[in-house]
């Protein structure tokens, strides 16, 4: 017995170099589905137009775009976003509406709105007041007769320091030229269309708030299509839907011409793992209505940056997006989804997703959970059944023993290594070698610092369960040993997509895609089918098993760029606090245990794995670690140049005057210094040096929530931010104190003072009025014993918000977007009769009132400017004024 299954082993054992097969073909099916997101249709130019005069025209829609470009940043409240992107848009309207079909009606108009509501961001409390922000609204008639209507929205409006070419200007030339084709048509939409171009999306999400709750055609809405971009380039991504309507989802199946959905993303989306926001949830909290929302993903490292502009982008990226808007504006208004979209509701929400922009499937929650069952049973019992039909069902313990703890156990404890390993070595990068964040500017040491050695680990562990727990005498011969070890894999994964399911994630179909891949494996007789005697028979086996396997790396290698492209940018700017390698250490573990599982197995049929693919995984490893840690490779970030795209690493500098005032309204005691918000994990250091070189004085860098003013002002007397996120502050002297002539200044206009009936409590009514039209935002934190209980921003009070246990207040963030009148604030006070009665009166309430100046360099003074220009050219600097105002009332 012995010698028969040595002859065994030796007749399936490969040649040690056989393992580089393996590599090489996950090489290439990780290439292949990298460039698949990057493949984009040729833009049409205007050579097209004739040709095609009712298709999206990619060059038309670029030559809006770089218009818009042109006018640089775009913040809310500046004059390039209230007065000349307005002007470049209204223009284009006006072009418009003089060449549509004499059928068509288009009217334009012009919303300045202002109102306020209460939201929870990203576990912040706040109230978001606006004042006089535009939206530009065109609405194109459908048939008569036929209600509801479908709206399309994107936002004109940018960050300071970025001309926002793909975040949003992008979208809203797309929507131009989708707008532009459509009004050429002889024949009317059956359903009317409502295009929103909003101009308040970034302070966050006020401008739609204000159309979806006032625009007398709001009411008409019956699902919007939302476009967005937290990358520059490249498809874009289906990221969320609904909710409750999967009829959206089942028309962008079958409109959509280059799909690029998966629910996973709405999953992370809508988990908060992601630092950002869209007007989807406007929509969809304040109007009610379904809808789909798109963003660009991909080269996230340019998003809210000076590079997310037309040079960065390419005009194959437009006709990406319009051509698949365009097809699915055109089903949705002209069929009766829109009549559906009344009818359907509550219905459950829609699994989706796409192979490469090859094709696109959707499922419902219960036909996705059936699929993931019956994926799993039938996966099992053809695994099982492959085997026992070969050594006969009195060996099923045996068979059982190979595929529990050979197959589900190694691949159990491979996982857990491979995790563990992996948050070791981040732990080190960070700490010993300070080169956390190696992988920001280098994406393939990502693979070789984190996806390597997690292979390691996993081949290693499969390999010495081998050599450990083998038994010498077994009726399975090596081959049917390894096919069985496959199904312990199968298991493995099973349980997970089912444990999945029975939680509710719809992500779960990562999983039973997979699986579904690798069913007809076992059916194969061996799980390398080159051996068989039958030449012919030998060929085909070959090339199916080829193809299975292709197939699964091609969908497992796809979701470790996209999350690689999602959440390697976010590093940069995430915070300070936590390194952010953990986290890319644990994702590309998953994920390299996603890609290769079903190749750990086969790991046993190679002469000297430790001399072959073991070795070679760990000395491309070991490689890497020396150009992360001693190379410039390791080095975070890249400048712009002709040779290489930037990598930058943001920093926000706030040159900030603090002003404490008395009770007359008169400055009684200010100072000033530089306010530096910490984005990413090298920030402190970055700023530190700048600061050295400049011959400035270490013991002058605090931190806020360290000094002393936090013992008695409201979050240590700057603004909110300061102390939510880790900050610096670097005080100046008075010689470079920024100049006060323009601020938000508050002013008490009355005081009434009422007593209970019960006389058990006094109540206070404070009148404030707010002079200024500038950004700002606004801390009221009562006194002890003190209770905000009404006032007239919202109809009922926020939670406060929140830091710690030492510092509440109610936060309110207000934007301005053409100049307007006075907002006045009234607060309703109550305190105890007992405290009102003391001798010693004492106030009742402290208010911060923070004025933010961006784009503001004409009032720079000449120090600030001079520190700015000495960062290095990696540094994205975004540079403002703010004027902190304390008062106690």
């Amino acid at each position: 017995m012995k010698s028969r299954q040595k002859t065994a082993s030796n007749l399936h054992l490969w040649p040690w170099y056989g393992s580089w097969g393996i590599l090489v073909l996950l090489a290439l099916c990780g290439t292949a589905s990298y460039f698949s997101f990057f493949h984009l249709p040729p833009a049409l130019t205007d050579g097209d137009l004739g040709r095609l005069p009712y298709a999206f025209n990619g060059a038309r829609a670029w030559n809006t775009l770089v218009g818009l470009d042109a006018l640089g940043p775009k913040p809310v409240g500046s004059v390039a976003n209230e007065v000349g992107a307005v002007k470049l848009l209204e223009r284009e309207f006006t072009l418009i509406n003089a060449t549509k079909h004499a059928v068509q009606e288009v009217l334009y108009e012009k919303q300045i709105t202002s109102g306020a509501y209460c939201i929870n961001f990203f576990g912040s409390s706040m109230t978001s007041v606006y004042r006089n922000v535009q939206n530009l609204i065109v609405r194109m008639a459908g048939q008569e007769g036929v209600d509801g209507a479908l709206m399309l929205n994107c936002h004109f409006d940018s960050v300071a320091s970025s001309p926002g070419a793909s975040d949003d200007c992008g979208s809203c030339a797309v929507m131009l030229e989708i707008l532009r084709v459509l009004s050429r048509g002889s024949e009317r939409p059956r359903h009317p269309i409502v295009f929103l171009f909003n101009g308040a999306e970034e302070t966050p999400l006020q401008a739609s708030h204000g159309f979806i709750t006032q625009h007398r055609w709001a009411k008409e809405i019956r699902a919007f299509l939302n476009l967005e971009s937290v990358g520059s380039g490249g498809k874009e991504l289906l990221f969320q839907s609904g909710p409750q309507h999967p009829w959206l989802v089942e028309a962008y199946a079958r409109a959509v011409r280059h799909p690029f959905a998966h629910a996973i993303g709405e999953e992370i989306f809508q988990s908060g793992f992601i630092p950002s926001d869209t007007d989807f949830r406007i929509f969809r909290d304040f109007g009610h209505i379904p809808g789909l929302d798109f963003a660009h993903i991909f080269n996230g490292f340019r998003y809210h940056t000076r590079y997310d502009s037309v040079e960065y982008l390419l005009p194959a990226v437009l006709q990406n997006t319009g051509d698949n808007v365009l097809s699915l504006v055109r089903l949705i208004t002209g069929g009766d989804y829109l009549e559906r979209s009344v009818q359907e509701r509550a219905v459950g929400k829609s699994v989706f997703f796409d192979f490469l922009g090859l094709f696109f499937v959707t499922w419902s929650e219960k036909e996705a959970a059936i699929m993931n069952v019956l994926v799993a049973i039938l996966g099992l019992m053809v695994g099982y059944w492959a085997t026992l039909r070969n050594v006969g069902s009195q060996h099923w313990r045996a068979v059982a023993r190979e595929s529990l703890l050979h197959g589900f156990c190694a691949t159990l404890v491979g996982a857990g290594a491979a995790v563990g390993f992996n948050l070791v070595i981040a732990f080190l990068l960070d700490h010993f070698f300070q080169r956390s964040m190696a992988w920001f500017s280098t994406y393939t040491l990502t693979i070789g610092l984190y996806c390597l050695p997690a292979m390691v680990l996993l081949f290693i562990a499969h390999r010495e369960f081998h050599r450990l727990f083998q038994r010498k005498e077994t009726p399975l011969p090596l081959s049917l040993a390894v096919k069985t070890r496959l199904t312990g894999v199968y298991l493995f994964w099973s349980v997970i997509m089912i444990g999945a399911t029975i939680a509710g994630l719809r992500s779960a179909y990562v999983i039973s895609v997979l699986l579904a891949c690798m069913v007809l494996v076992p059916l194969i007789s061996e799980p390398y089918p080159w051996h068989l005697k039958s030449k012919i028979a030998s060929i085909v086996l070959s090339g199916i098993w080829v193809f299975l396997h292709t197939v699964a790396l091609l969908w497992t290698t796809q979701f470790f760029h996209i999350f690689a492209n999602i959440f390697i940018p976010i590093a940069g700017r995430s915070g300070a606090n936590d390194n952010p390698d953990l986290l890319i250490a644990t994702v590309t573990a998953v994920c390299s245990l996603l890609v290769c599982s079903f190749m750990l197995p086969l790991v046993n049929l190679l002469r000297n794995p430790y001399r072959s693919i073991i070795g070679t995984l760990l000395a491309l490893f070991l490689i890497s670690v020396l150009l992360a840690i001693a190379s410039p490779l390791g080095f975070p970030y890249r400048q712009a140049t002709p040779q290489q795209l930037p990598k930058v690493q943001r920093i926000l500098a706030q040159h900030t005057l603090r002003q404490w005032y008395d009770s007359n309204g008169t400055v009684r005691a200010d100072d000033a210094g530089y306010l530096f918000r910490l984005w990413d994990r090298h920030n402190e250091a970055t700023i530190r040096e700048v600061i050295a070189s400049n011959g400035g004085d270490a013991g002058s860098i605090y931190k806020p929530s360290q000094m002393g003013e936090c013992a008695t002002e409201v979050f240590c007397g700057f603004p909110a931010s300061a102390v939510r996120f880790s900050s610096l502050w670097y005080a100046q002297p008075k010689s470079n104190h920024p100049e006060a002539v323009e601020m938000v200044k508050l002013s008490l206009e009355s005081r009434n003072k009422t007593t209970a009936k019960d006389g058990s409590a006094v109540n206070s009514r404070l009148v404030f009025n707010l002079a200024g039209s500038y950004q700002s935002s606004i801390l009221v934190r009562p006194r002890r014993n003190v209770t905000l209980v009404a006032w007239n921003l919202t109809p009922q009070l926020p939670r406060q918000l929140s830091v710690g246990e030492d510092h509440r207040a109610y936060y309110v963030l207000i934007t301005h977007g053409l100049p307007g009148q006075l907002l006045q604030l009234i607060l309703d006070l109550e305190q105890s009769a007992t405290d009102a009665s003391s001798a010693v009166q004492t106030p009742l309430v402290d208010i911060s009132v923070t004025s933010n100046f961006w784009e503001y360099h004409e009032h720079f003074r000449p120090a600030f400017s001079k520190f700015i220009k000495s960062f290095p050219h990696w540094a994205h600097v975004v540079p403002s004024v703010s004027i902190v105002n304390l008062y106690s009332f």
